[in-house]
């Protein structure tokens, strides 16, 4: 995962922690499914860490020191340093009953050793809660910018979750109109990031999103995972 960290990974995780919008947007699919004993990986900056129910106990993750060290001074939660590519960690082994992860599997070269992992740290029962880059055919110049190894499939990434044991409860396509900005920003435009267009997205386009809750679209630019352990 480290290995494909690069300069515009993190810039763009600046821009995003920005948009407030966005990333309630973002947790709103998964609300209903968060339990008592969440696990976030790739925490980042903490934007999404902040939206998780504060009656959870909530643990906070990353590889990268300089996020952790940032987690650990803005919050009182529990910070680990985790690689769910290499690792599950004994002491959390079936005492976690939701794992939450955002953009962060793409970035992972074997992630379906990751989704293994995540499926031996959960008790029965708990969640896995996946939101990910969708359709390798909008795969551009700002995801090879940002180290990502692929975009996903509903087909692909629901093989990944049963083959590690998960019953999948939900999967679905987001951000439709996300799909066709993303593609045109990928070919015509350059692939460094635009906070000027990030923040008319938050603003203009994201209270749009909420209408996809009542019918999903049959692509986007993002993939929402809901998955159980038995």
């Amino acid at each position: 995962m480290k290995k494909s960290w690069t300069s515009d990974s993190h810039k763009i995780l600046e821009q995003a922690t920005g948009l407030t919008n966005y990333n309630r947007w973002l947790v709103s699919h998964f609300s209903t499914y968060f339990g008592k004993a969440i696990l976030e990986i790739g925490s980042g900056q903490g934007a999404l860490s902040k939206l998780l129910p504060a009656k959870a106990i909530v643990i906070l993750s990353d590889i990268i020191p300089e996020y952790l060290d940032g987690l650990k001074k803005t919050f009182t939660d529990p910070v680990i340093s985790l690689d769910i590519e290499k690792d599950a960690p004994a002491k959390l082994v079936g005492k976690i009953d939701t794992i939450f992860s955002s953009n962060v599997f793409e970035h992972i070269k074997n992630d379906s050793q990751a989704i293994v992992n995540c499926f031996k740290l959960l008790e029965p029962g708990g969640h896995l809660l996946l939101y990910v880059p969708a359709r390798s055919e909008i795969y551009g110049r700002l995801d090879e910018a940002m180290g990502h190894y692929r975009r996903y499939t509903k087909l692909e990434l629901t093989a990944k979750a049963k083959k590690a044991g998960f019953t999948v409860k939900r999967i679905y396509y987001s951000n439709l109109p996300g799909y066709f900005l993303w593609w045109g920003r990928g070919r015509f435009r350059s692939a460094k990031p635009d906070s000027f267009f990030a923040k008319i997205f938050d603003h203009l386009i994201v209270p749009l999103l909420y209408f996809e809750k009542f019918v999903h679209p049959l692509f986007g630019q993002s993939l929402v995972l809901i998955a159980t352990k038995p």
